[in-house]
């Protein structure tokens, strides 16, 4: 059987087949250690994970690596993710592919759900089809296999608004009751998903819908925004006060609104050109935002009002973290994807100059993407860091390491529990202090700190050094 022309075309704008190539594409060293861009966001995903296995399985004792001679149990975001890798890591040993793949096909699966939502939010497949293929190669192309919970959590709640428009359409309760569930648990793993709740707002507000059913959808998302509130307002309080390891630092919104302003420049690359990472995307994203107002289409203003909203309120707290962070516009991609992909539909009249265009975008984005398939050559040494902390360091000591500026990445390659310092190892009035209670062994990164300690040195080459610092 040969295929036609017609037959090749049909295939190309079907969504399966490239969520499919999507995939593929990023199983490339899809076993990578976490030493690619953000790895020390990704140690600390990981050094929770790997103290459930190795410490305490408490789902509600999620424990940072970072935990000087305490417990470490940290005021984070909802744990799941972090479950869920230290689940496959039980069952499958401790690889990297099982947290890579396992937030890859999560993420494939979210975006599956946003191309059913943006069909049914503007009611043309390839809107749908565009805009989800435009996403799917946005700055979430790597971060879907990364060990950070960002594209998981965004994922979780595409799927369930997607099954809120299910709901609102067929009116079966187990829809509600998805949309509710899986829009909680993303909401719960990272709050800043909530942008992605925006795409429930036109159907709310259509009065061409049925009152009860939309009522549901208000009930059922409002449950869910409380139960963030509970674990970030309730528990991650209490946690911090409790435990003393914090992880979030919200400022005020005057505070948060002078670090953006003060950081404008990093402020405006989350949107370009990093969110689409595409050049030509943005450009139609501009597009579709002219042709979305002019055309006066009411479900995307609205839906784009409400994300934008949700997002410039999540900017004010986090202040100077959004402008510094590539991750947190992730929420948002999804938004500027919809209006991108509406942009290259009602822009360019021909469908095969609209693939044409689509296919370059992919393009151009993959190839920036692709450096991040590989390890740094500065930081391949850390591969070796277990080996050696193995052979002079017992796996219960804790240790001192100068990670660079606090980041919990070469204590997280030790294998080891204790303090991150930059030089402050330097201050010998502080090492025998009583802050420094239990610690043993100062592991040095050379590259970082190149003069010696007084103390016994047990290991040395030309990338790393270990002196005994024995405390009681």
């Amino acid at each position: 059987m040969r295929l036609g022309f017609d037959d090749i075309k049909h295939w190309l704008f079907d969504i399966r087949l490239w969520i499919l190539v999507l995939f593929l594409v990023r199983l490339e060293n899809i076993d990578l250690p976490a030493l690619d861009e953000h790895a020390w966001r990704q140690s600390i995903t990981l050094g929770v994970a790997r103290n459930y296995l190795e410490w305490d399985a408490n789902f509600f004792h999620p424990r940072t690596v970072i935990c000087d001679s305490r417990g470490g149990i940290q005021a984070q975001e909802f744990p799941l993710f972090n479950y869920c890798i230290f689940l496959l890591w039980k069952v499958f040993g401790t690889h990297n592919w099982c947290f890579r793949l396992f937030n890859l096909i999560v993420a494939s699966m979210g975006l599956f759900a946003f191309h059913r939502i943006v069909r049914r939010m503007t009611g043309d497949e390839r809107t749908g089809f565009y805009a989800s293929v435009i996403f799917g190669v946005s700055v979430a192309f790597m971060y879907a296999r990364k060990a950070m919970p960002d594209v998981f959590a965004v994922s979780l709640v595409l799927m369930g608004v997607s099954w809120g428009w299910r709901y609102l359409e067929e009116k079966k309760n187990r829809q509600l009751a998805l949309f509710f569930v899986l829009s909680a648990l993303g909401l719960l793993c990272k709050m800043p998903a909530a942008c992605v709740l925006a795409f429930m707002a036109p159907p709310v507000f259509d009065a061409g819908k049925d009152m009860r059913q939309r009522l549901g959808i208000v009930v059922a998302g409002s449950l869910a925004v409380a139960t963030m509130a509970a674990w970030y307002f309730v528990w991650v309080p209490w946690a911090e006060e409790t435990y003393r390891f914090p992880l979030f630092y919200p400022t005020s919104l005057a505070e948060g609104w002078q670090q953006l302003v003060t950081m404008a420049d990093d402020t405006l690359s989350r949107f370009y050109p990093i969110a689409l990472t595409s050049k030509i995307a943005f450009l139609f994203c501009l597009t579709g935002l002219v042709i979305m107002f002019w055309k006066k289409a009411w479900p995307l203003v609205i839906s784009f009002a409400c994300s934008t909203a949700l997002l410039f309120a999540l900017m004010l707290k986090a202040g100077g973290t959004f402008s510094g962070h590539v991750y947190y516009v992730i929420p948002y991609v999804p938004t500027m994807a919809l209006l991108a992909g509406y942009g290259l539909r009602n822009a360019i009249g021909s469908q095969n100059v609209q693939l044409l265009v689509l296919i370059a975008i992919a393009t151009e984005a993959i190839w920036i993407h692709k450096s991040d398939f590989f390890i740094p050559w500065q930081d391949k040494k850390m591969l070796k860091l277990e080996k050696i902390t193995d052979s002079v360091v017992p796996r219960d000591s804790r240790v001192l390491v100068n990670g660079k500026s606090g980041s919990p990445t070469m204590m997280y390659f030790t294998h080891r529990l204790g303090w991150t310092v930059d030089d402050r190892m330097k201050d010998t009035a502080w090492l025998n202090g009583e802050t420094t209670v239990g610690l043993h062994y100062a592991i040095i990164d050379r590259s970082r700190w190149q003069d010696s300690l007084p103390y016994p040195m047990l290991y040395e080459d030309n990338e790393f050094r270990i002196f005994k610092i024995k405390k009681d």
